[in-house]
């Protein structure tokens, strides 16, 4: 944008620059000539002229009034991706996916080739007056270089002849605007010109791009012959690239995820090639994993369990970050053992407020949504509920047990980012707020909802047809009722359970018990492992005298229906389960579970 917000410009993928003017909408003008994306976009401070990086390897400079490029400069091997210049648009600094940072001279049409990064380059910005430029790239640390004074702009390199001159002459004022005192005494050892600088790094001849001896590259040389003597030892006169002259050090960011079956852990990768295993609910890491392959570990935690999506993760900024949105953030619901919660019974389904905590009715069901908002915005629900509800008991925050959720770290709680009624985006600390954020107008309504009140926004339960039918052979009767519909998150017990007291009633089960007893089999719960090497898991104390197998394959009690439709059924229609007399001389074959290609 320009400086007086009166023109917009904005690069487009199919290699436009469209123009608009912000107060009416109304579009200016469009600008074609580059051949691929349009990447960066930087325009002088009057709206006149307008620079544009592209993915074509190219920068471009614009005269706006005649609506056309004047200059092109082929100084780049790859993606130009950042731009900066002088202020008076003489010197064009660029860098991009080559990892080059490259000076141009637009009036001499020269380009210097000043540092090389390890990375590519994502930003670049002037300061100091123009004499330093600092670098981002997709690395986390930010680099600063001073800019010899040849490669400055031309406003730049006046203004600081005049100091060379005031400092020469003992006038160079001071930070406060007097002149007292000698020059060097208040510039001090830093107080070295900037020509002296540019005489010590760069030598008369300089370093060419093309291998002559006479200057660097003209802008519109080859890039082959560019990026030969770039890199050729021989090249006369050669100048050393330039190195940081500051650093500002950053945590590894993170470059890579993976979300877990469960869809409550995330397994990231750092730039370091450190991976870490984070619980969503806690908003930390929970286990440092070492500098292994984020593939192979995903791989090695995978378990067979089907829940439903219920946020999307991003890495963009290096962190992990979850966005949550309504309705599809309340769509996950799952049983209290398949997020490993212990002293639960494994039948039993539990509130996700009541995550841990015994004795809950057997029809309450854990909401992962609901569990996260609730932990990030509880202490702004207890400071609310204080100074706006007289202090009345939270739903879920205040129930009994209630300690035993997860919670965020004091020492380095996950931020929180939403935006208010206005649409004005905000973040805070998880243990920043107040209380004072206001219900609706900072808080939207459908989270204060949630949190301050347990009310969800409605979310069709998920169901799941199913048949049950008698394995052949096993001389058991079909059921009245074969056909059943259930939520998916139906444990195949409960399914048992079912098909067992509805064989009872056809008198059935007594001829079961007798046929167990004959094959000394005790009744218990037919609980099959996840692979060959647990192929006798702990006795459940539930009786159970069924076997329950599906495509062949004996079914996990553990698992929910669509657990089982997504691993062992593998098809959209009905799934089917045949049931038998649980003989241990004749276990049907165990699944062989494997992580599915994405």
């Amino acid at each position: 944008m320009s400086n007086a917000g009166t023109l917009v410009a904005a690069g487009t993928t199919e290699a436009y620059i469209r123009l608009l003017d912000p107060r009416s909408g109304q579009k200016v003008m469009k600008l074609k000539g580059h051949t691929d994306n349009v990447r960066a976009l930087l325009l002088n401070e009057e709206g006149t002229l307008l620079l544009s990086g592209s993915s074509d390897n190219t920068v471009r400079l614009w005269d706006l009034g005649q609506q056309r490029c004047v200059q092109t400069l082929n100084v780049h091997t790859d993606s130009v991706w950042c731009l900066a210049a002088s202020p008076d648009f003489s010197v064009v600094y660029s860098g991009g996916r080559d990892q080059c940072l490259y000076a141009t001279h637009m009036a001499r049409r020269k380009a210097w080739l000043l540092a090389r990064e390890p990375q590519p380059m994502r930003s670049i910005a002037l300061a100091n007056g123009g004499t330093r430029l600092w670098v981002s790239t997709t690395l986390s640390s930010v680099h600063g270089y001073d800019i010899p004074f040849e490669y400055c702009g031309t406003a730049v390199q006046q203004q600081q002849q005049q100091q060379q001159q005031q400092q020469h002459s003992g006038q160079l004022p001071a930070a406060d605007g007097s002149s007292n005192g000698p020059a060097a005494e208040r510039l001090g050892s830093s107080g070295r010109s900037a020509a002296a600088a540019a005489a010590a790094a760069v030598p008369a001849g300089g370093r060419t791009l093309s291998g002559s001896a006479s200057g660097r590259a003209v802008i519109g040389s080859s890039p082959s012959m560019r990026l030969r003597g770039s890199f050729d030892p021989g090249a006369g006169g050669e100048v050393p690239l330039l190195s940081p002259s500051v650093c500002i050090d950053g945590a590894p960011g993170l470059v890579a995820l993976r979300v877990l079956s469960d869809k409550r852990h995330v397994l990231t990768r750092d730039s370091a090639g450190h991976v870490q295993l984070w619980d969503v609910l806690a908003g930390q890491p929970i286990q440092q994993l070492g500098q292994v392959d984020i593939a192979d570990m995903e791989r090695r935690l995978f378990r067979p369990l089907y829940v439903e999506s219920w946020f999307t993760a991003d890495i963009k900024l290096g962190a992990l970050a979850l966005n949550l949105e309504p309705p599809k953030c309340f769509a996950a619901e799952c049983y209290a053992l398949d997020l490993g919660v212990r002293d639960v019974p494994g039948d039993q389904k539990v509130n996700l407020v009541d995550l841990g905590v015994r004795d809950v009715p057997d029809d309450q069901k854990v909401n992962l949504g609901a569990c996260l908002l609730r932990t990030a915005l509880s202490k702004w629900a207890h400071e609310f509920s204080r100074l706006h509800m007289s202090g009345a008991p939270l739903p879920g925050l205040d129930d009994p047990g209630a300690d035993q959720l997860p919670h965020f770290s004091d020492q380095l709680p996950p931020a929180v980012v939403s935006m208010d009624a206005s649409g004005t985006a905000w973040r805070l600390g998880a243990n920043a707020f107040t209380g004072r954020e206001r219900e609706g107008e900072h808080i939207p309504p459908w989270v204060a909802e949630a949190v301050l009140r347990g009310l969800l926004p409605y979310v069709k339960e998920l169901k799941s047809a199913f048949v049950l039918l008698p394995a052949e052979g096993s001389g058991l009767p079909s059921l009245l009722q074969s056909r059943l519909n259930a939520p998916r998150i139906l444990q195949v017990m409960k399914v048992a359970n079912y098909c067992a007291t509805k064989l009872a009633e056809l008198n059935v089960a007594n001829y079961c018990a007798t046929k167990l007893a004959e094959l000394n089999v005790p009744l218990a719960t037919h609980e099959v492992g996840l692979s060959p090497e647990s192929q006798q898991p702990p006795q459940n104390s539930g009786k159970q005298f069924l076997e329950l197998t599906c495509n062949g394959l004996a079914v996990p009690y553990s698992m929910s229906l669509a657990t089982i439709k997504k691993f062992i059924w593998k098809r959209s229609d009905d799934v089917v389960f045949h049931y038998r007399t649980l003989d241990p001389a004749r276990l049907a074959p165990f699944p062989n579970f494997q992580l599915p290609e994405a």
